[in-house]
């Protein structure tokens, strides 16, 4: 039989006989307790003596600035410079006038089809206009639906109107001067006002100096028509007048009629003088007003209501939609992520970090963003009251709530997709395709066609463009399908399906091959190991008997 020794019952007793149960196992795994928490000690010091620590966040905040400044300003810096295909119009009504012929008749002349002709001709060399002859019932339909920036209307009187003025230069009657009216889409926003007026107005500054040539040597033809035709009346004159002389003269005898031939010679001038003192002239001033005739009126074709701010009302509500779309998508990504574990959840001093629940990718993305897209419903009827609340009318209140709806959800399938794919990176990527690129592809500050070719390119796959589009089809287009709703519906519903998709696929493949969020191989989760006794309780010494958190795998809810 074995001799057990006998201990005393006192702390020594039970020391030894520890140490003679467990042969000093105990001591060395304390030793090597202790020298884990020396490590752990200098891994916690590690970050902030590393370069990485303090460069990597510097460096992603100048990338974003390099980013978004080239995006933004490279895109609406220089609508002039990038101007391509601008929808224009121009609509003659002239009826065209009499005008008189070089053989003494009149002629039939229309000079508003000059105009026309020398427009179309200036615009068919420039690709930066996209010229449409049109009716004005044409032109005003097309307006309507937002096709337009702007129309130029030759009036009926045109012709006559600018025969009145050439004729008024010589007689010094009161003559209206040739108007053409440029009428703009103000829904365009007050900088697509401005950039039509900028593209139309080189166009008719060049058909009114070309036209002004013709009606200066019109006007100087006139003149000298005038002049010939006093200087004719008044030599008929002095021809009878020196027959009658002369037959008084012959009654007189030789000295008589040697008189009456010095009277003549010395009136052989005069009927040019007085010609030059009657014929009428064209003064500088009219020759001034003549070379540059047409009178251009800008004026809006539709006076905005008030509260649309200044046209731009419909970018403004697009913009809250895509920021709430944004910013709320990344509060539920937070949030549930939290709840599940899979992030420390901390509010002002609380810091919690919960027990983790491994799902699948695809079925988070679903419950976060089917949760988002329910709370998108209400939150589309809020800010359709606030606005109406604030003074923007609302035409088509139903038609702008569903759009909202629609657009949130949109909105919230790209920023978490691109989450599920890219993981905490996805919200900075959201950002730069959503805001950075979106703005300047929009259309909305600056029309489509004054943008660089790279963002006409991107536009139909920015939701931004197409929410614009419905948003501003609803608020100014009498929510006309042609004026842009159909195609923004559309847009926006196939980023939504294509963004879900990629989502889906994505997330089944992450965790075929990488297995589950906060797993370390396939199909393994954290959560679920079990680690050994003894490893818990060595853990369990060094932290003085609490349970330690493990850094990936955030087991039971630990507060501080």
């Amino acid at each position: 039989m074995l001799d057990t020794p006998v201990y005393r019952k006192d702390e020594n007793s039970i020391q030894q006989c520890i140490q003679h149960l467990f042969g000093g196992t105990m001591a060395m795994t304390t030793q090597r307790a202790r020298n884990s928490s020396h490590q752990a000690a200098g891994k916690a010091r590690g970050p902030f003596y590393s370069p990485i620590f303090w460069a990597l966040p510097a460096v992603v905040v100048m990338v974003l600035a390099v980013l978004g400044t080239a995006l933004y300003l490279g895109g609406l810096s220089n609508p002039a410079g990038h101007l391509k295909d601008f929808p224009v119009a121009i609509v003659n009504q002239d009826r065209g006038a009499d005008v008189p012929s070089d053989g003494g008749g009149t002629e039939q002349q229309n000079y508003g089809q000059r105009i026309e002709d020398e427009f179309a001709t200036e615009a068919g060399q420039d690709e930066r206009l996209d010229l449409r002859q049109l009716t004005w019932d044409e032109a005003r339909e097309q307006l309507e639906r937002g096709e337009l920036f702007a129309v130029v209307v030759i009036p009926e009187s045109f012709s006559e109107d600018t025969v009145s003025m050439v004729k008024g230069s010589l007689t010094q009657e009161s003559a209206a001067q040739p108007e053409i009216t440029l009428y703009t889409d103000p829904q365009a926003g007050s900088l697509g006002t401005r950039v039509a007026t900028g593209a139309v107005q080189p166009g008719l500054d060049e058909a009114s100096s070309r036209m002004g040539e013709s009606l200066v040597k019109s006007a100087e033809s006139a003149q000298q028509q005038a002049y010939d035709q006093v200087l004719s009346e008044l030599e008929s004159q002095q021809d009878q007048q020196s027959e009658q002389l002369q037959r008084s003269a012959a009654r007189g005898g030789p000295a008589v009629q040697q008189f009456a031939q010095q009277v003549q010679q010395a009136q052989a001038d005069t009927p040019q003088q007085v010609a030059d003192q009657l014929a009428p002239k064209v003064s500088s001033v009219s020759i001034d007003l003549l070379r540059d005739p047409l009178n251009v009126v800008i004026q809006p074709y539709q006076e905005l209501e008030e509260g649309t701010a200044l046209g731009m009302g419909a970018f403004y509500y697009a913009i809250i939609l895509l920021v709430i779309g944004l910013s709320g998508s990344i509060a539920v990504n937070v949030l549930m992520d939290a709840r599940a574990g899979m992030a420390p959840l901390e509010m002002g001093p609380s810091f919690r970090d919960l027990p983790r629940v491994s799902l699948p990718r695809w079925l988070t993305f679903l419950i976060k963003w089917g949760l988002f897209t329910v709370a998108a419903a209400p939150t589309s009827a809020l800010m359709l009251w606030v606005a109406s609340g604030v003074g923007m009318p609302v035409p088509h209140g139903v038609a702008l709530f569903f759009a909202g709806w629609l657009s949130l959800s949109a909105v919230s399938a790209v920023v978490l997709a691109l989450i599920t794919l890219g993981g905490s990176a996805g919200m900075l990527v959201s950002m730069i395709y959503l805001v950075f690129m979106g703005l300047p592809s929009a259309g909305a500050v600056v029309p489509l066609q004054a943008v660089p070719d790279f963002f006409r390119v991107i536009a139909p796959i920015e939701p931004l463009h197409h929410i614009y589009m419905m948003v501003r089809s609803i608020l100014y287009f009498d929510a006309h399908a042609d004026a842009g709703l159909q195609s923004g519906v559309i847009g926006v519903s196939l980023i939504l399906i294509s963004a879900v998709l990629v989502a889906l696929a994505g997330g089944w493949v992450y965790d075929r091959k990488f297995g589950r969020r906060g797993s370390r191989g396939p199909g393994k989760h954290a959560a679920h190991r079990v680690e050994s006794p003894s490893a818990d309780a060595t853990a369990a010494a060094v932290t003085g008997g609490q349970p330690a958190v493990k850094s990936g795998e955030n087991p039971n809810a630990v507060l501080s």
